[in-house]
């Protein structure tokens, strides 16, 4: 019988390397053994030696210029870090928005050069306030936690050398590029073509959103070294798995929204159009019923579409978030995640619930009217999975060598705020106090403790963690702190009064009744937020003067695990090399969490110790 090519070659690792150097078990690379090529294996010649075979006969493939490397690099550190990179441009270029809109708010009268300048009409401002809603919520939130961290973080914490599509990861990437230009130029040209570009703008991200999600779901379940069970996955990826299954839900949906819309503005598809909106109600109908109904069938319709994505998007930028913070509490306390396998399924719990919650901005809208109550219930069941969260938080605090770096700052910034936010989340979630509590000053401020500042202090505090891994460096301590308490100072006065706002605003208050001087005290709060933001926003100047000095001059790190973590990204040199692992994959030998480990020479174990090398430091 003839002897394949596998066992002539024997233990000679130079003639037959087996698996080949690509992620174990990649269903875009998968090791070929030389039996499946009837003619012999590309690059081994008939006698079972490697040859190079670099001679003439083989065509000369054309070199990739500087562009072109830096268009088609599909590597997931460099992918990760473009996504941050665009986060950093967008959330700057949204802070500006949201300044102009405060600025023209407290004092209309002052001249604002770029907003005069582009006709300062109303639609102008409702298009400013849709500019800055857009890039914080989609290149921001979602983008920063999720896309960039994940990408950068997600193959080196489970053992990977990649993602698992790693050209639809670049496409992704580019196509998120597409759709912030598309949305920032819809402000700058006519609106009715504006609002058209916008609309692409936002299928283009969902698209990217669709790709970035199904590709951290097959990495996540298939790409995991030897070893790393799902019960020893971190949290992190635990969190980015999640978002990434909701994430294919609900894009999904906004996307098939946003085509229609634009069949219906382009094409004159009528996809929403009243009459099959009509056609389903009774026949007895009066006239000036079915007008009404005629009148808000488009607008309903789209809504139910719109909140079906919108309300469960604010736990796709959160999800990542919970996770991030359970890693930086747990790492800079010294101490295992308290209940870690109820944390996960309180992470899934919010996935779950966080899908199921759309109808709560329907209440006004005709709905049946049970449906409120339903709801409701689930709105109010979000509260059992934070609960968990926050009580592992907590507990994982208690009686713990807290480390208070900036990274772990602003991790109890986020607890803070997200304890703040939450308690006026459940006044909201009550159907009946929607037309007593309720006004645009108390959502506002709701949704940017809890959402916005909130996932904003998670990402931060995630910088100041994996800076040096990303960048070899350290941020400055001193300017981080000073960066920190600044705007936790500003946030709070800023979006804290705007509660009082919108119960102000909703108050019955007659001329000479008891609230008339509160209610009177409605424009000095205004003005106090307006200082308020103005602060914060120069607290992130300072970041932004951190981050950059850091980046060139900033002190360079000398230890390969300079936080002393226990996950498999700080078993590589910082930066991490091109093929994340060397030649040899990682083995896991336990959990993520191993802290205050007793009778070992240091307080935590890593992931990647063998139980000898752990014996050998007793």
């Amino acid at each position: 019988m003839p002897v394949s090519l596998r066992d002539r070659a024997g233990s000679d690792s130079k003639l037959w390397q087996w698996p080949l150097r690509f992620p174990r078990r990649c269903i875009l690379f998968v090791s070929r053994p030389a039996e499946w090529f009837p003619s012999g294996s590309p690059g081994v010649s008939k006698a079972g030696m490697a040859s190079n075979d670099s001679g003439a006969n083989q065509p000369e493939m054309p070199r990739v210029g500087l562009l072109g490397r830096a268009l088609l690099n599909s590597d997931h550190k460099t992918i990760g870090l473009r996504y941050l990179w665009l986060a950093l441009f967008s959330v700057f270029l949204g802070m500006a928005m949201s300044l102009l809109m405060r600025i023209h708010l407290v004092w209309p009268s002052v001249h604002l050069p770029f907003f005069s300048g582009l006709a300062g009409t109303p639609d102008r401002y409702a298009a400013l306030a849709t500019l800055h809603g857009s890039l914080m919520v989609f290149l921001v939130l979602t983008a920063a936690p999720q896309a960039g961290f994940g990408n950068y973080f997600l193959p080196l914490q489970i053992g990977a050398r990649e993602m698992a599509f790693p050209a639809l990861n670049a496409l992704s990437f580019w196509a998120t590029v597409a759709s912030l230009f598309g949305m920032t130029a819809a402000f700058l040209i006519a609106p009715r073509a504006g609002i058209t570009l916008w609309i692409v703008g936002v299928a283009i991200f969902c698209g990217a959103s669709l790709l970035n999600a199904l590709n951290f779901s097959v990495t996540t379940i298939d790409l995991r070294t030897k070893g790393m069970t799902l019960p020893r996955l971190p949290l992190t990826v635990w969190a980015w798995f999640i978002n990434s299954v909701l994430g294919l839900l609900i894009f999904s949906i906004l996307l098939a929204a946003s085509v229609c819309l634009l069949s219906d503005r382009l094409l004159s598809a009528h996809l929403f159009a009243p009459f099959y909106f009509l056609t389903g109600q009774p026949v007895n109908v009066g006239a000036n019923v079915a007008a009404n109904l005629a009148a808000n069938a488009q607008s309903v319709l789209w809504q139910r579409l719109f909140w079906f994505f919108a309300q469960a998007e604010v736990y796709v930028a959160m999800l990542p978030c919970f996770g991030l913070i359970t890693h930086l509490i747990s790492t800079f306390s010294r101490k295992p995640v308290w209940m870690e396998r109820l944390v996960v399924l309180a992470l899934c719990g919010v996935g779950v619930f966080g899908f199921c919650v759309w109808g709560e901005h329907m209440f006004a809208s005709g709905m049946n009217p049970f449906s409120p109550l339903v709801f409701s219930m689930l709105a109010s069941s979000l509260g059992l999975p934070a609960v968990i969260l926050l009580i592992s938080w907590l507990g994982t605090l208690w009686n713990a060598r807290i480390q208070l770096n900036t990274a772990m700052l602003f991790a109890l910034g986020f607890v803070s705020l997200f304890m703040s936010g939450g308690l006026s989340g459940i006044f909201l979630a009550r159907h009946d106090l929607a037309a007593a509590a309720v006004s645009d000053d108390f959502v506002t401020g709701h949704f940017h403790l809890v959402m916005g500042v909130a996932a904003t202090f998670a990402i931060l505090g995630a910088l100041f963690f994996w800076f040096p891994k990303m960048f070899g460096r350290r941020l400055n301590e001193p300017l981080g702190k000073l960066h920190f308490w600044l705007t936790f100072a500003g946030v709070y006065c800023a979006f804290m009064p705007m509660h009082w706002l919108g119960l102000i605003a909703h108050s019955r208050v007659s001329s000479g009744g008891a609230l008339a001087s509160v209610a009177e005290s409605g424009p000095s709060i205004r003005t106090f937020i307006t200082f308020a933001i103005l602060l914060t926003v120069a607290a992130q100047v300072l970041f932004l003067i951190n981050f950059l000095w850091s980046l060139f001059r900033g002190e360079e790190v000398k230890e390969l695990n300079p936080c002393r973590a226990t996950t498999l990204e700080w078993s590589v040199s910082s930066p991490p090399p091109a093929d994340d692992f060397g030649d040899r994959d990682p083995v896991v030998y336990r959990g993520a969490y191993e802290f205050s480990v007793p009778d070992v020479a240091e307080d935590f174990v890593p992931q990647h110790l063998t139980p000898e090398q752990v014996s050998k430091v007793r």
